[in-house]
């Protein structure tokens, strides 16, 4: 199971870089501009983020040691899935679309508040469930 995850984390990573490569190549033989190359690039980040998180939710691990902290712990995988889903798809957009410096600095805040309400939610959940099985 695990040799199957790594091997696909490397192919993906080796298909980022063959791509970025392959940009980075044609910039500098003048075929695409160094704005095109770059825009690209941050897309097909943006768009690798969505689909990592997108399988997030359906990576639950082990068992835990109540059905309550199974089910904490699988709202907040779901509640992160989906706010990084739409964070990379936000910014792949953005970095297609909309003109560069704004979209540096918008990409970088989208993503890190959907890193936030993810991170927010699973200490939420993580206490709640602390909380109930204290009592």
């Amino acid at each position: 199971m695990i040799i199957k995850r790594l091997t696909s984390a490397v192919g993906l990573a080796a298909v980022f870089l063959a791509v970025a490569t392959g940009l980075r190549f044609a910039a500098g033989e003048g075929m695409i501009t160094d704005d095109l190359a770059q825009r690209a690039v941050q897309t097909l980040i943006g768009l690798g983020l969505a689909a990592y998180a997108n399988v997030m939710p359906k990576q639950i691990g082990g068992p835990r040691k109540s059905a309550e902290a199974e089910t904490r712990s699988q709202a907040a995988l779901r509640v992160g899935g989906w706010s990084m889903t739409l964070a990379g798809l936000t910014y792949a957009g953005l970095w297609a679309f909309a003109p560069r410096d704004f979209a540096d600095i918008a990409g970088m805040v989208v993503v890190a508040g959907a890193m936030l309400l993810t991170l927010g939610y699973a200490v939420w959940c993580f206490t709640a469930c602390r909380r109930s099985s204290a009592v």
